[in-house]
């Protein structure tokens, strides 16, 4: 009887829980609410988010095309999205507004769909023990006055955030700002060495190349920022005079160089001879002429003949450094945790006769480096041997503000490279406003086989968001980038103690607890016979 009675009342227990689990879900969709206990705060709206929607000046409208019932991880999304928007709005001061509709069944809202540029894709359904193909509209559109912002797809919400406040800042903007790049001499080709990164860049910023290689114009004024990517040939006369007028009247630079030409296929290197560290010395700035190699490096893949077969290792390459130690004050770089760079070289700083610059190291190498000068060693099967990395810690990142000094101040103005023009009869500016500057001692990281997103390209936007002085995109981008590797100075010993007890700790401990709770049990029913 008494048996029974417990039976009884474990049964209402049940219920009454399942009871309670599903009221609290019925009220959880009906009433927002969020605890975010992640590092970056990644599932909660960033204040720059909250601020580009709290400053909307009209009604900005959301149309969400999502097709119901999805099979999950899509699901999952499309409430990922629900929640974002109504976070959005309830920021927007009443200005924001979005809505859900499923264009699957509704020719009408197809056919609208289709005229935002959203296309429905196919993804696995998996019905009746079978798995079949279902079309999805997974697509929204930002409609402001009469211009729109189409985000095509949300396949992957990790990014969706920036994607949203971007494009709120697209559609609220009067014009977009101009970023130009230094063409000839050596640098990498925009539409396909860099073409990733322009088309990430092309989404905020006019992308616009600049040539100073015909007539004797100097840079346009109405290009913000001016990047100077890799160069590998001697920048000539004109083309120095050309950069420091463009500072001279508040323009911000952007130096991505390194002093080293590396061909990886062939193992070797030799030393790239710019000409411009007589002018950057009155920035107050060279790239060394040297190569910087980490003992706290990436992985890559070499192959090696061993008798009739090619064996592939993986070995650590010190010409490819992995920075772990970031200034977390400075924006461009607050969330790193870690940057693979290719064949940098360090950067030296110094102050210019009156000048009045600020000097920020934006990140470092660990202290076990080794500095390679003239001549150049990167054969990836070399010996490793940790007393040859005795060169300490080097800066390989900075910025730099304040006014500048003309390099040409008291000097006539250059004869332009192309020949048939003449140097134009012009008064030289000898100082500049308040500007600023990024200095990074590698170019090869936006380039070619280098430029496989991740790290590398959130700092080259991030230094270009910092130098059009443009916050809010940067501090949201960077929230993305969290990587945590371990530190260096982890032996092997304890790397494999760690993974083992995460693979068999857990379950260890479970069929301990259930051990002690049986013989708990156990001991109660003999005492319960006695």
């Amino acid at each position: 009887m008494k048996r029974k009675t417990w039976s009884i009342s474990s049964v209402s227990n049940l219920l009454i829980i399942v009871a309670i689990v599903v009221v609290v879900n019925l009220i959880g969709l009906r009433i927002f609410g969020r605890a975010d206990l992640t590092e970056n705060k990644i599932y909660t709206l960033s204040k720059a988010s909250r601020r580009v929607v709290g400053n909307l000046e009209d009604r900005l409208t959301v149309k969400a095309y999502f097709t119901k019932d999805l099979p999950p991880p899509y699901n999952a999304n499309a409430r990922y999205v629900q929640d974002a928007l109504a976070d959005y709005r309830s920021y927007g001061q009443g200005n924001f507004l979005f809505e859900f509709v499923d264009p699957a069944d509704e020719e009408k809202l197809q056919q609208e769909a289709q005229r935002y540029r959203i296309q429905p894709v196919q993804v696995n359904v998996m019905e009746k023990d079978q798995v079949q193909l279902k079309r999805a509209y997974m697509g929204l559109v930002l409609i402001f006055g009469d211009k729109h912002e189409t985000i095509p797809l949300v396949q992957d919400v990790r990014n969706f955030e920036y994607e949203m406040t971007s494009a709120i800042k697209r559609l609220t903007s009067d014009s977009i700002p101009k970023v130009g790049f230094l063409g000839g001499f050596g640098t990498p080709d925009l539409g396909q060495d860099m073409r990733a990164l322009t088309t990430a860049l092309s989404k905020h910023y006019q992308v616009v190349p600049v040539s100073t290689l015909s007539g004797n114009q100097l840079i346009s004024p109405d290009i913000g920022v001016l990047c100077i990517v890799q160069p590998k040939e001697p920048l000539d006369e004109w083309t120095k005079f050309a950069i420091d007028q463009f500072i001279m009247r508040g323009g911000k630079v952007g130096w991505f160089l390194n002093k080293v030409n590396a061909d990886v296929q062939n193992s070797m290197a030799s030393g790239i001879q710019l000409g411009i560290d007589d002018v950057t010395r009155q920035y107050g700035f060279t790239v060394a002429n040297n190569l910087v190699m980490d003992i706290n490096a990436s992985m890559i893949n070499v192959q090696q003949q061993q008798g009739f077969m090619i064996i592939t290792n993986m070995v650590r390459y010190p010409a490819f450094p992995r920075i772990l130690d970031f200034n977390t004050d400075q924006p461009i770089v607050k969330d790193f945790k870690e940057l693979a760079l290719f064949f940098p070289s360090s950067i030296d700083t110094m102050t210019p006769p009156g000048g009045q610059l600020e000097f920020t190291p934006l990140f470092r190498t660990s202290e076990l480096t080794k500095i390679q000068a003239g001549r150049f060693d990167i054969i990836p099967m070399g010996q490793i041997r940790r007393e040859d990395f005795n060169g300490g810690a080097k800066m390989l990142g900075a910025t730099i503000t304040g006014t500048f000094h003309s390099a040409y101040a008291g000097k006539q103005v250059p004869q332009p490279t192309d020949t048939t023009s003449v140097a134009p009869g012009r008064d030289i500016i000898t100082i500049s406003p308040e500007t600023r500057m990024v200095v990074i001692g590698d170019g090869n990281f936006v380039q070619g086989q280098f430029a496989f997103g991740g790290t590398g390209q959130v700092l080259f936007l991030n230094s270009v968001d910092w130098l059009s002085q443009d916050s809010d995109l940067m501090s949201i981008r960077s929230r993305e980038t969290t990587i945590r590797p371990l530190k260096p100075d982890i032996s092997d010993a304890t790397k494999q103690t760690v993974k083992y007890a995460n693979m068999f700790g857990p379950p260890a401990l479970v069929l301990l607890l259930g051990a002690l709770r049986w013989t708990a049990r156990r001991n109660r029913r003999k005492g319960g016979i006695r």
